[in-house]
């Protein structure tokens, strides 16, 4: 094999790995594109007291800063109070530390506004956090009991005829009949009705509370459910762009070495 055809090789083999470079090394989407802004912790309906750490992903394309708020609850929107904020992205990781030790009993909601340059934000809640206040007691559940035993019957023998015996009648002085005495009958002040009126309080709260859970719950997930959708197509336009590049730079680079390989055997001819 001859330098010239030496070198000609060695120049395809370089077009070849710097097609490869070139695809792989390509940026590629950012990680929290699989979990999208948001507090992650604590949670919804979390219990917390003292120093809490918050965490979460505060994060866009177009990025200016985030800032984080709190409110006691029942109260509007203008309720909220700033406690926390940066300028610099955040990917799953702690956004800041939230002191409770000074806020009254009660239950709070933390809000994560992502602003963009232009003004514009997004936002972001963890609902229902009691603070400094006790967990809920589990309200236990009553076992069902156990199936009921059947009495197995038991034959009963027959008595012997006995004979009749002989009464002799003795005359007996009267005796006074005694006074009956009344029987005491207990009033019953309608207590069971008292009880069944309570237990239904109890029933409508428990409802009541579920649905307000459950609206809040619905209300998280449409608003991951967007942020998740706009992550993963962004994802997949850049995986397409990495592919499209590397594919177009393989086959400039085998045209590229057919042309020379050609041009170098007219030469040597």
């Amino acid at each position: 094999m001859t330098n010239l055809a030496r070198r000609l090789l060695n120049f395809q083999l370089y077009l070849l790995l710097l097609a490869l470079v070139c695809v792989l090394g390509l940026p590629a989407p950012r990680a929290f594109a699989q979990s999208g802004p948001g507090i992650t912790s604590p949670a919804t309906g979390s219990s917390v007291q003292g120093s809490v750490p918050l965490r979460g992903t505060a994060s866009n394309d177009s990025f200016a800063r985030y800032e984080l708020y709190f409110k006691q609850e029942p109260s509007g929107d203008e309720s909220y109070i700033w406690f926390a904020g940066n300028t610099a992205q955040v990917f799953d990781g702690e956004l800041g530390t939230w002191h409770t030790g000074d806020l009254p009993a009660g239950t709070y909601t933390l809000r994560l506004r992502i602003v963009r340059p232009d003004g514009n934000y997004g936002e972001f809640f963890a609902r229902d956090l009691r603070v400094n206040l006790e967990a809920p007691t589990p309200t236990p559940t009553e076992t069902p009991a156990g199936p009921t035993a059947t009495p197995i019957p038991i034959e009963t023998p027959t008595p012997i005829t006995q004979p009749t015996p002989v009464v002799v009648s003795v005359e007996q002085p009267a005796l006074a009949e005694p006074t009956p005495t009344p029987a005491l009958v207990a009033l019953n002040s309608g207590g069971g009705n008292t009880g069944d009126s309570q237990a239904a309080a109890a029933g409508n709260s428990q409802t009541v509370q579920s649905a307000n859970e459950s609206g809040a719950g619905n209300a998280i997930t449409r608003e991951l459910g967007a942020a998740i959708s706009l992550d993963r197509l962004g994802e997949r336009f850049f995986t397409g762009a990495r592919w499209a590049v590397g594919a177009f730079l393989l086959v400039f680079a085998i045209f590229a070495a057919k042309w020379l390989l050609q041009w170098v055997l007219a030469r040597v001819r």
